[in-house]
């Protein structure tokens, strides 16, 4: 019929399935069903929105440093510098500090999660970094189905703040919070 659709499986574990909803599914409730090699069937009804937006977290479990990479632009000159290492000992990603630099250098956290290109306008996507506001540069696709990406400039008068917490709100929609060590 024409409510029913298919989607493609990302991955699939006894605790967890992830997988895209199509892009044309209707907004409202929806009966989420999987089919088990085995043929069991196993249902859950879910609200389908154009918004829920929700923030990668390096360790997969949304919560901790962001999946995430800091973006320093100088002029002309951008580079890219992670946000996170693992730590052997923690056996965990813990938060790389990042060095906002001189004045004449932005530095940008460029976040990726889901559930936010479907924003009814880049005005209402607001960041807010151990409570300070921050400017929202981009939020939408990022070329593959189902990832967004959101930039984020990092103010200055974040500079020696250490962990910090990124609360992102989307069309009225809050992600779950990540972290990053601002230095």
């Amino acid at each position: 019929s024409a409510l029913n659709r298919r989607s493609g499986l990302f991955a699939g574990t006894p605790e967890q399935i992830n997988f895209l909803i199509p892009p044309d599914a209707v907004e409202g409730y929806g009966l989420i069903t999987v089919t088990t090699p085995s043929g069991n069937f196993y249902g859950e009804l879910v609200n389908i929105a154009k918004v829920a937006p929700g923030l990668f977290s390096a360790n997969a479990n949304g919560s901790g440093v962001g999946a995430a990479v800091a973006l320093r632009v100088n002029g002309n000159r951008q580079t890219f510098e992670p946000v996170a290492r693992f730590d052997n000992a923690l056996r965990q990603f813990v938060a790389t500090p990042i060095d906002l630099g001189p004045d004449n250098e932005q530095v940008v956290a460029v976040l990726f999660g889901t559930g936010v290109r479907g924003r009814s306008a880049l005005e209402n996507v607001s960041a807010k970094i151990a409570g300070v506001n921050a400017p929202v540069l981009y939020a939408g696709e990022q070329g593959l189905p189902g990832l967004d990406q959101i930039n984020v400039l990092l103010p200055r008068a974040l500079a020696g703040r250490g962990e910090v917490d990124i609360v992102l709100t989307v069309d009225g929609k809050t992600a779950n919070t990540v972290r990053l060590n601002i230095k």
